[in-house]
């Protein structure tokens, strides 16, 4: 089942926070030594966007978009105003022909769930859209590159609802202002 986009609301006033966590587990012995455990391979990140100033249409085809994956039950594709674009991106190979697209945040690197507007280079050579394919996040080619595989590409975070519920508030005539807190599914 392909998923849903959330609705291109970004060029509105908006505010945004994104926060990690991580699940660890601490015990520290008698003689003071620590140690830590996680089974993570990546946080768990919580998104919260306000939209200052949306028109009664856009209002609409947000309650629309919210009772079409009913709340918090079915994940959706979000395009992060900050976060959505990787240029040059190295892609990781999962076997000689698939290639897994990733985001880069610092030094911290996870693998995203969809992309799209790809340009896949091979050794800096730009490659033919007819000799690869897009599936979700992986970039599969009909065979296999030889040499150094990177790529430009916008990408979606996958997530849901933190909640079942969505308020939109009318302040004015044709103006709204709606919070959405989101968290990343994996």
């Amino acid at each position: 089942m392909a998923l849903k986009k959330f609705p291109d609301l970004r060029h509105f006033a908006w505010e945004s926070t994104k926060s990690q966590k991580w699940e660890t587990s601490s015990q520290r012995s008698a003689s003071g030594r620590m140690r830590t455990l996680t089974n993570q391979l990546y946080p768990n990140w919580t998104i919260t966007a306000s939209y200052n100033c949306l028109t009664d249409a856009e209002a609409r085809q947000l309650h629309g978009f919210a009772a079409s994956v009913k709340g918090a039950f079915e994940p959706f594709l979000w395009l992060d105003p900050e976060d959505y674009q990787e240029k040059g991106r190295p892609l990781v190979a999962l076997d000689g022909t698939r290639y897994q697209a990733t985001m880069k945040l610092g030094e911290h690197v996870e693998p995203v769930e969809y992309i799209e507007n790809v340009a896949v280079y091979v050794d800096g050579i730009r490659q033919n859209p007819s000799s690869y394919s897009i599936d979700g996040g992986v970039v599969k080619f009909k065979t296999t590159p030889a040499g150094t595989v990177t790529a430009d590409y916008t990408y979606y975070w996958c997530v849901h609802f933190a909640d079942d519920g969505l308020e939109i508030e009318k302040i004015f005539q044709d103006a709204n202002k709606a919070s959405l807190t989101l968290e990343v599914v994996r």
